[in-house]
């Protein structure tokens, strides 16, 4: 390797570390405590610190990390609560890291060094001015205000281009957000954050393998860490969604999945493109299907759903699908697999990892598809909607989108001005077309004074 990673980049080869076994468990509950308190925090080294303290400093974060790591890995949902929770770290320290080479050299080894390029290089091996030729400039914009109250002040390097090799952000070149040249498309990393965020989580996961045959190899690890994976586990069992929409305010039994008019937009469109192409992707088919669980829909249901809509039944009885494709719908319900009750991901999740309406449609087609649906309303309340809505999805503000066609469709306003979760979207959703009408105001007054308290709930 030609360069230099930074410390507070979780990826890297620690070298040769030792870390008492003693100490696991000290370093491991400070690492939990401090993702519970979202206390993100940056490891760089201060100017007043010797050797040896800094070096105590990072057999902390190195021996907490590997820890939970261990703890996880053979629990496919606490992993996936891990891998939430450090690639928001990881999000965090990407950004607030003040040393544009750093980012570079995270980059190199998330892609590849072959892949990367900053746009000086790319000058020196085209022999031209990138720049100057397509009109570039490296200057600081306005913040987004989502930049500035999570990262507290605007980092001027989200502002800085970088080459990558187009085919490693296929979702940016989709969105017509990169500049192509030569095979080289030209970012700015404000643009890329997520899918960068995205790439790290996905090669987290990969490591996860790597622990969880550490595991398997020695036998007595697996009871030396699991005082930790209790902890975790109690952690990842408080922010679930127990039962069903119960715990939501609706009351149980009532059939969610009958009224289409509830659903969250991803779903809707999700469910639109099943009845007319016929498949989804893996990722998608389990967002819809845990969705559909959470919204009342039994398993019977699902078997009847999937089979007359998807193309996986060519050929086949409804009997043979069953057997043969059901495996799949039981695993959500906890049948098959590792009987875990599965709840669908949270909107973030949707956002980095499944489909969000708002993150991967075309600007363009969301456009077209609210003019039409709400071909009825006052074109000045359109037009302040669609306006309202463009300039969220253009600064990333995909869950605020969410929260602002909410009020478009419904009159009622979210709270915090964001969506959290497709089930909140639902509750609400369903409360204001189907709830019980209170006898002390009309709709008219319910719908302008109603207000969401939009509670976040993660998967």
């Amino acid at each position: 390797m030609s360069f230099e990673l930074p410390d507070w980049y979780i990826l890297k080869d620690p070298g040769d570390i030792t870390i008492e076994v003693d100490s696991w468990y000290s370093f491991a509950e400070k690492r939990l405590e401090r993702f519970l308190s979202q206390d993100l925090w940056i490891i760089n080294r201060p100017t007043w610190i010797t050797e040896d303290e800094w070096f105590k400093t990072k057999v902390e974060e190195i021996g907490g990390h590997f820890l939970l790591r261990l703890a996880v890995s053979k629990d496919p949902r606490l992993a996936s609560w891990l891998k939430e929770v450090e690639g928001d770290l990881f999000e965090f320290r990407f950004v607030s890291s003040s040393d544009f080479d750093e980012k570079i050299n995270v980059l190199k080894d998330l892609y590849g060094e072959k892949n990367i390029k900053t746009i000086n290089t790319l000058n020196q091996d085209f022999n031209f001015d990138f720049y100057e030729r397509f009109h570039l400039a490296d200057t600081p914009t306005k913040p987004s205000r989502y930049e500035r109250s999570k990262f507290g002040t605007t980092v001027k390097d989200l502002d800085k281009r970088v080459a990558i090799r187009f085919h490693k952000i296929s979702p940016i070149i989709a969105a017509k957000k990169a500049l192509l040249y030569q095979g080289w498309a030209i970012v700015r990393l404000a643009d890329i954050r997520l899918v960068v965020k995205r790439e790290f989580e996905k090669q987290f996961i990969s490591i996860l393998e790597k622990s969880k045959e550490i595991i398997e190899r020695i036998t007595d690890l697996e009871e030396t860490i699991k005082p930790i994976k209790d902890k975790i586990t109690e952690i990842a069992r408080s922010a679930r969604v127990a039962g069903d929409f119960s715990r939501l305010g609706i009351e149980e039994g009532e059939a969610i999945f009958t009224k289409p008019e509830s659903y969250p937009p991803c779903i809707l469109e999700l469910v639109r493109v099943l009845q007319s192409e016929g498949h989804l992707s893996h990722a998608e088919n389990w967002q819809v299907g845990t969705f559909l669980k959470r919204a009342g829909m039994k398993i019977n249901d699902q078997y009847k759903f999937w089979y007359e809509n998807s193309v996986d039944n060519v050929g086949m009885t409804y009997e043979e699908f069953v057997q043969r494709i059901g495996y799949q719908i039981r695993h959500i319900y906890g049948i098959e697999g590792g009987g875990i009750d599965y709840s669908p991901p949270s909107c973030k999740t949707c956002i980095n990892a499944y489909y969000c309406y708002w993150a991967h449609k075309k600007l363009e087609d969301i456009v077209e598809d609210i003019k039409i649906r709400f071909k009825d309303k006052s074109e000045s309340i359109i037009d302040k909607a669609i306006d309202d809505i463009s300039r969220l999805i253009i600064n990333q503000r995909f869950q605020s989108a969410c929260a602002r066609f909410f009020t478009l469709y419904t009159g009622w306003n979210v709270r915090g001005r964001r969506i959290n979760h497709m089930l909140n979207y639902s509750r609400q959703a369903y409360k204001k077309f189907f709830g019980k009408k209170s006898d002390d105001k009309s709709d008219d007054e319910t719908s302008e004074e109603e207000n969401i308290n939009d509670e976040e709930i993660k998967a």
